[in-house]
């Protein structure tokens, strides 16, 4: 429950502490005075969206702050603090936000900074804000579904559980399904672009990364062919000539080496050194005359060489730029080529899958449906109770059951909560034909029988009775403090009747100081109570019998 708000700088306020009660707390006070003012801080304590326009004329920012004392929810507030590394303590949450004309606005739960969305969720766990124009799940046909699952037991919740589990593996399964049918016409594409490299690169028949290479050195000498078997022969005239060729040189200069050694020992090492250079200069003559033996030019092999460099190299501009990342790429093609060759099994495969996970949660989905209907004719009689309660006991409220075309998250159940206000009418959609009153009640009847299950520890109803009045209005006041015995129920009203209802009253006060105006709140003793719902009810003139008929008005009330 909400037990202490502290505002600074918000609105029309300057600085307002206002502390709580548990029950019933009826917040009174003029139009303008600032009531919802104290509301809308609650919801920014909650996670609302916040405006510049909201810091006090004159300031740079507004400050608010909410304790908490927890109770039922004190597991789960523990649990998502641990998750988002919040500290926490057993019974007790602080929540404050900071509004800043400039820089960023700020938000701490139990000192430390967080984030908005993180203020949402746990926000969820306390506090319920409803006013008159309330839009939230009651009016939402779509999730009008979640109340009547609200009000089932833990073991329908289970099953739920255990279905939606279900139908989120389908959810994946026909995604990759329709994924593989939508893409069929991409993938035959790709499969022909891949299939054409394939056949490209198989009739090359690649067997050597190195053959390039190997080719290039050929090609080099065949293309050469002539120019080598000239210098060649060249050289051969040189070296073999009988009269100045290099060997008959050689040899008179190998003989006058040797006659040296003649003259001295010295000249050993000097004639063995001519002698080992003229052997080594025959024996490259030799190795010479060899090569030039094993050359032949071979026209059919030249066009081999230069047609299969042709093609190595053209395949290096598409896959390479090396032959070696040409093999990579061909293996690449073919093991993408494999994988198309069983991409029909998958589809066979994923669509068998599909059809198995379909049966089995349309047996989940009847069984959740059965459960429902019993839910919804109980919650049926309850929510007829709860309207006569509230003298709309003439009311027709039906909850309908439509079989949706497709599995949803729920199962296949559509549900319309369906009403006619009065004797006549035919049923219609709740969305279509309440009034602002009749919404209100419908409101207030939905809270008192979910306000045992609901997770929050405060229910705040801003001008709920709005559009009715007299025993209706003191039907509505009753109400709500039959919730406040379960819940803190904080009601703002102009109502006498919900006011008398309240187990305490604060009111809201507006006054105007140094042309400034501030917000003040309090609580009000049995005196003031009485002279406050008499003010409702004659106006300023406060007489005798006014206050009387405001006494009997809380006794009355009390009494019932």
């Amino acid at each position: 429950m909400l037990v202490e708000l502290d505002i600074k700088n918000f609105a029309i306020i300057k600085s307002l502490k206002v502390r709580f009660q548990e029950k019933m707390t009826v917040i009174i006070g003029e139009t303008g005075a600032g009531k919802s003012i104290i509301i809308d801080a609650v919801s920014l304590l909650m996670g609302s969206r916040s405006q510049k326009e909201m810091i006090r004329s004159g300031e740079q920012k507004a400050v608010i702050t909410g304790l908490f004392v927890l109770d039922n929810q004190k597991e789960k507030i523990a649990e998502l603090c641990e998750k988002y590394g919040l500290p926490h303590d057993d019974d007790q949450l602080v929540i404050s936000r900071e509004l800043a004309i400039k820089g960023r606005n700020i938000v701490r739960i139990n000192g430390q900074l967080t984030t908005i969305n993180v203020l949402r969720e746990i926000g969820n766990y306390l506090v319920d804000i409803h006013g008159q124009h309330d839009q939230q799940i009651l009016m939402d046909q779509d999730r009008q579904i979640d109340l009547v699952d609200d009000y089932a037991s833990d073991s329908f919740k289970e099953e739920l559980s255990a279905y939606q589990e279900d139908y989120r593996h389908w959810q994946k399964l026909t995604n990759q399904l329709r994924h593989l049918r939508q893409d069929a016409q991409e993938l035959a594409q790709k499969q022909d672009i891949l299939q054409f490299q394939n056949d490209e690169l198989e009739s090359a028949n690649l067997e050597d990364p190195d053959e390039d290479e190997k080719l290039e050195e050929e090609f080099n000498e065949l293309n050469n062919y002539q120019k080598i078997a000239d210098t060649a022969n060249y050289f051969m005239q040189l070296y073999d000539d009988d009269e100045h060729g290099i060997a008959t040189l050689l040899g008179d200069a190998q003989n006058a080496a040797t006659d040296l050694t003649e003259f001295g020992s010295k000249f050993k090492d000097f004639a063995k050194t001519v002698d080992d250079g003229v052997y080594a200069l025959n024996d490259a003559r030799s190795e010479l005359s060899n090569l030039m033996d094993q050359m032949d030019f071979d026209e059919e092999r030249f066009q081999y060489v230069t047609n299969r460099l042709d093609t190595l190299n053209s395949l290096k501009k598409k896959y390479g730029p090396t032959l070696a990342d040409v093999f990579a790429f061909y293996a690449k093609v073919q093991k993408e080529l494999g994988q198309f060759e069983t991409g029909g099994l998958d589809e066979e495969k994923l669509q068998a899958e599909v059809a198995q996970v379909e049966e089995k949660m349309t047996k989940e989905a009847r069984q959740l449906h059965l459960i429902r209907e019993k839910v919804a004719h109980s919650l049926e009689e309850q929510i007829k109770q709860e309207l006569a309660d509230l003298y709309m006991e003439k009311a027709r409220f039906s909850i309908n059951f439509e079989e949706t075309k497709t599995f949803t998250a729920k199962g296949t159940d559509a549900i319309v909560f369906l009403i006619a206000p009065n004797p006549g009418e035919d049923l219609m959609p709740l969305v279509k034909i309440v009034s602002g009153g009749e919404q209100s009640r419908l409101i207030l009847a939905l809270k008192a029988i979910f306000s045992h299950v609901e997770p929050v520890g405060t229910m705040i109803f801003d001008e709920i009775d709005t559009g009715v009045s007299g025993r209706v209005s003191a039907a509505i006041g009753k109400k709500m403090h039959s919730i406040g015995q379960d819940k803190q129920v904080i009601a703002i009203t102009h109502s006498p009747q919900v006011a008398a209802a309240g187990d305490q009253r604060y009111l809201v006060a507006k006054q105007v100081k140094d042309g400034s105006t501030f917000t003040q709140i309090g609580p009000l003793s049995k005196e003031e109570t009485i002279t406050a719902i008499a003010q409702m009810m004659a106006g300023q003139d406060v007489t005798d019998a006014a206050k009387k008929n405001a006494a009997d008005l809380i006794k009355s009330i009390k009494d019932e």
